[in-house]
């Protein structure tokens, strides 16, 4: 990739460099996947990241020219995209979800879950009350549960996962957003939570089936196996999980579930019971709402079977 701020090269505007690293995005043909919706979005979040201006920068900027040391510095951060296919959030070390800004590495998922959508409806309309503890399950850099509680500043949130590179980034995102009321959990999905003891569980698991694994892009190979990979149907975990579920919420509370597109190896596995997939206004798919009394229902199958 030719670097535009070679000697003698133009001073370009930032209108000039983001529409022509969004043509080269384009033309290297890369996934959008991982939190933008097209390689304009993506060019906007590399050169404003090699500029250290923020997201929400004013457009006046558009207008400015551009320093050879950022031009150089967008080349670079342009090579790792297209060359190596790394998520832009990867590189520039954020992301967003919702209003919130997180940290972001490779120790977890660049966050992207649709269910934030629940916690933006307050978990209407299928929870009763106000719930006083929630389990952000499978937690990785910890962005739902500290969207929760950011949401709900009484709310007591607990973030849970097995992995501790994934923990250690949610403590350091709990940090960056100052969320007394959010701990930190090193566990085997929900078991070492007691008995009735939680209101609402969002949990999105590790849900890629063996045959789509095989077939993602290059930039969710950046990103941890332990949380993509799933087993042969994507449902390695989903089946203890429910059981579980079962046992640690309360008697009116709620697992929000993300299964993506194993939600029809979901529907084989339990012929007999109706899940409620949810709706999504803001995109994506393959999320249910199970209440208590379902997941007893649902336990009572998997102990018959």
């Amino acid at each position: 990739m030719p670097s535009r701020a070679h000697a003698g090269a133009f001073m370009a505007t930032f209108k000039q460099l983001i529409a022509s690293a969004a043509a080269e995005l384009k033309q290297a043909d890369i996934f959008c996947g991982h939190g933008y919706e097209s390689a304009h979005d993506e060019a906007v979040a590399l050169v404003l990241a090699a500029a250290e201006l923020p997201i929400d920068v004013d457009q006046s900027v558009l207008s400015e020219e551009v320093s050879a040391d950022i031009q150089v510095l967008t080349d670079t951060l342009l090579k790792q995209r297209i060359e190596e296919r790394r998520p832009t959030a990867y590189i520039i070390g954020k992301a967003w979800l919702g209003p919130l800004e997180f940290i972001c590495d490779d120790r977890a998922l660049v966050p992207r879950s649709p269910l934030m959508e629940v916690i933006a409806a307050d978990y209407q309309p299928w929870l009763s009350g106000s719930p006083s503890h929630l389990v952000d399950l499978c937690c990785g850099g910890g962005s739902l549960g500290i969207l929760s509680a950011k949401n709900r500043p009484e709310l007591s949130v607990t973030l849970v996962d097995i992995d501790s590179p994934a923990l250690s980034l949610a403590r350091e995102n709990v940090a960056l957003h100052e969320v007394p009321k959010v701990r930190l959990i090193k566990g085997d999905l929900l078991s070492s939570l007691a008995p009735s003891s939680v209101d609402v569980i969002l949990a999105n698991p590790p849900y890629v089936d063996a045959e789509d694994m095989h077939s993602l892009p290059r930039e969710f190979m950046h990103e941890p196996s332990l949380a993509l990979a799933a087993g042969d149907d994507g449902l390695d975990l989903v089946h203890r999980l429910l059981i579980q579920a079962s046992f640690c919420l309360s008697k009116n509370g709620f697992l929000f579930l993300e299964v993506g597109n194993s939600w029809q190896a979901l529907e084989r596995a339990y012929p007999h019971f109706s899940f409620d997939w949810l709706e999504l206004e803001w995109g994506g798919h393959g999320v249910c709402a199970i209440g208590k009394q379902e997941l007893q229902y649902l336990r009572s199958c998997a102990e018959c079977a």
